[in-house]
């Protein structure tokens, strides 16, 4: 399991991290719009390493 934050710093070697990967957790602030969309950047970044029948993903809100 490895927990990035959604930190930017990450951004440019989370490949690394999510390389085998079989699930991914996306989760954000509900009470956040913000981390919704860096959610949602995150998504595009792991459906471009990824074919849809790869990787299970799921986006989980949280407060």
């Amino acid at each position: 399991i490895w927990d990035t934050a959604g930190q930017e710093k990450y951004h440019s070697v989370c490949h690394l991290y999510y390389r085998g990967a079989h699930a991914a957790l996306l989760v954000y602030d509900i009470t956040s719009k913000e981390t919704l969309s860096r959610a949602k950047l995150w998504l595009q970044e792991l459906e471009k390493e990824f074919f849809h029948d790869e990787i299970v993903i799921a986006l989980v809100g949280n407060k």
